[in-house]
């Protein structure tokens, strides 16, 4: 695990702050602070003795030297002031930390206990003797449970944030500690930069070889997680010394094909691309950029290539899916996984060979495309190299019959309808002869309904329960059938996220899980608009798996749109339509704003929002507002409303309203 942090401050001390605040976890969030606090400091553990420069620490240097020139940047220097605080912070943490989980307060020291120096990683430096001159950049980088200084920077250099540090250009006097295996390296910058801040230093280096091919999330805090993911390719950066205005980017490989790649800017100057699957071994990839800079208005441009090193090696390969349900002349695609020696497992689309039991029955159409020739029970197996798959069951159903109706229409709409009505209403609106199924002798109207749902494995209460039959059917219970009648098999909440993520239903209140309300019943005249909806996106009937159909399979869920605005606006809300016209309407009610003027600002959606205007806002003396702006261009927008104590977020797509209630900061 590694943490970071990289502290800096002027000399006049000033504070910067901004609270964004957003609805999702109804709590305001400290999302930047730059800040310098000034503590008494324990004179005596501050001024250990320096001792000469070990051997690990000149072969630490050495190594991140020939690493920052290759990048460009000129090479630190050895402080021996700077490696007193490091080895100062890494005894003070061993004493005091080790063993517990690990978190950005590695970083912090507390007064009063054995070996403090300062709080922070200036203090420490301060306290040890650095001279700073009259300015500076203080940072420090950790790492845990190492053999050596150099490993703890190779593995620094193969993360994100701590990488910026190490290779940032403000720095040129470095402190290296390691003791007990913690390592710890503070860095410190007495100078203004002199380089010129359209500059910039790209990371793996032009002609770089040997490249790890991918990164794992080892760095606390984890920049992954902003995008849901537990690995990615190896990650490129490229920073500039001032800040970065404007940028795009593009990775291929050799064979010139783009690579996918998530991307975030940090602190304003660090461009980090992720590359969504961990990259090839043995393998050329070049990166394209075109950036910006807040020095020149005009655009740069920059090409650079590397080459990775060994690539990680496939151990296993297997189906996503045990069970595949196809009617007879459909097709159907199967998905194969790849686990690979760093536990990674990822979908495999080149080099595999797939095998039918029988290809009168079930025949390949395609690379990973099969379809359904006669009904029956099938297995497909998966090969790759000279590894194979277990075998995949694919079930080919036989036609049902069909019968012409006429278009659903809902004799009294406004009545609930029973799980007897919906599902016979499903069959007719994929004209299926529901009497041709009718049994000898009849139990109940709907038994001919119920006996092709029983022969789809459709989760019917009624199959079980004949009374269950006539009664209210439930949203949740309708997600359900619909899924199954998708060819999978998810229950509850899984078949919620399924339908919404497919766009075959809607919430009731909003497009998430929580505004479903999966116990509410429906009218014969929701379920009429339902399934006339349905039917050109869901385009025939076929059958629930007995298995669970993997959560990995889930789509993801719609961006949160509100149906219906609040008939009573609260204090601490915020409420935004994007009109079909692109002009967007914003209202709300925040009395502590009462009878003020403040500003939102309109940017672009997305998580890497740029700004488009400023808008005035006036306030009511009751704290409501409302405010017409545009049009704009975007598909999506991120709005923030400033207020004296926080900037509060909302995100809107176009044609859409969104509702946002805050919860106010004590």
């Amino acid at each position: 695990m590694f943490t970071i942090t990289n502290w800096n401050s002027e000399l006049s001390h000033r504070r910067f702050h901004m609270n964004f605040a957003r609805l999702g976890l109804l709590a305001l969030f400290l999302a930047l602070v730059f800040y310098f606090i000034f503590m008494p400091l324990n004179k005596a553990a501050a001024s250990a003795d320096s001792t000469a420069y070990t051997q690990d620490q000149l072969d630490a240097l050495e190594m991140l030297n020939e690493v920052r020139l290759s990048v460009g940047l000129p090479p630190l220097k050895l402080n021996k002031e700077i490696t007193q605080a490091a080895i100062n912070h890494a005894k003070y943490y061993n004493l005091h930390e080790r063993g517990k989980k690990v978190t950005l307060s590695a970083h912090q020291e507390k007064m009063g206990l054995e070996g403090f120096t300062g709080t922070g990683p200036f203090e420490r430096m301060k306290a040890a003797g650095w001279n700073y001159g009259t300015s500076y950049r203080s940072g420090e980088d950790m790492h845990f449970g190492q053999k050596s200084s150099t490993m703890a920077m190779q593995s620094w250099l193969d993360t994100a944030y701590h990488r910026d540090i190490i290779l940032g250009s403000a720095y040129n006097e470095i402190g290296i500690a390691l003791v007990d295996g913690t390592a710890v390296v503070n860095l410190g910058g007495s100078y203004q930069s002199s380089m010129q801040s359209n500059r910039i230093f790209v990371y793996p280096y032009q002609g770089m070889t040997n490249v790890p091919v991918g990164f794992y999330g080892n760095e606390v805090p984890n920049p992954l997680d902003q995008f849901n993911v537990e690995h990615s390719g190896y990650i490129i950066s490229a920073s500039v010394p001032g800040k970065l205005d404007w940028h795009e980017a593009s990775i291929t490989d050799e064979k010139g094909n783009n690579v996918p790649f998530y991307e975030e800017v940090s602190s304003g100057r660090t461009l980090f691309l992720y590359p969504k699957s961990i990259l090839q071994g043995y393998h050329t990839y070049r990166v394209n950029l075109a950036y910006r800079t807040d020095s020149s208005s005009e655009t740069q441009h920059l090409s650079w290539s590397f080459k990775t090193g060994k690539g990680h090696q496939l151990v296993s390969i297997s189906g996503a899916a045990k069970e595949i349900l196809i009617n007879e002349g459909e097709e159907a695609s199967i998905r194969i996984t790849g686990r690979y020696d760093d536990n990674v497992t990822e979908p495999l689309t080149n080099q595999v060979r797939y095998v039918s039991s029988d290809a009168a029955g079930l025949k390949l159409e395609s690379p990973a495309t099969f379809k359904g020739i006669k009904a029956g029970n099938y297995y497909v197996t998966a090969h790759v190299g000279n590894l194979s798959s277990e075998r995949i069951q694919v079930k080919v159903l036989p036609r049902l019959k069909t019968k012409t109706y006429p278009p659903l229409n809902a004799s009294k709409p406004a009545s609930t309808v029973t799980e007897a009505e919906f599902w016979t209403m499903f069959l007719q609106q994929y004209q299926i002869h529901i009497e041709a199924y009718a049994p000898a002798k009849k139990k109940h109207a709907a038994d001919a309904a119920y006996r092709i749902a029983e022969m789809r494995n459709i989760p019917l209460l009624g199959l079980t329960s004949i009374p269950a039959r006539d009664k209210p059917i439930t949203r949740g219970k309708v997600a359900e059938i619909i899924a199954a009648a998708d060819g999978v098999h998810y229950v509850k909440y899984n078949a919620i996220w399924y339908v919404l993520g497919m766009n075959y239903m809607k919430g009731t209140t909003d497009s998430t899980l929580n505004g479903f309300e999966p116990d509410r019943t429906m009218t014969r005249g929701e379920a009429v608009q339902l399934l006339t909806e349905l039917k050109p996106k869901l385009k025939s009937l076929r059958a629930r798996p007995d298995s669970r159909t993997p959560v990995e399979f889930l789509p993801p869920l719609p961006v949160r749109e509100v149906y219906k605005k609040p008939e009573v606006i609260k204090d601490y809300t915020l409420i935004a339509t994007y009109h079909p016209d692109r002009t967007l309407t914003v209202e709300g009610k925040f009395t502590i704003l009462a009878g003020q003027q403040t500003t939102m600002m309109v940017q672009t959606g997305g998580k890497k929002p740029n700004q488009i205007e400023d808008v005035t806002v006036s306030v009511d003396l009751e704290g409501n507002f409302k405010v017409t702006s545009g049009p704009y261009t975007e598909d999506s927008l991120n709005l923030y409303l400033k207020t004296a104590g926080a900037t509060y977020w909302i995100s809107v797509e176009a044609n859409a309203m969104n509702v946002n209630e805050y919860t106010p900061k004590p």
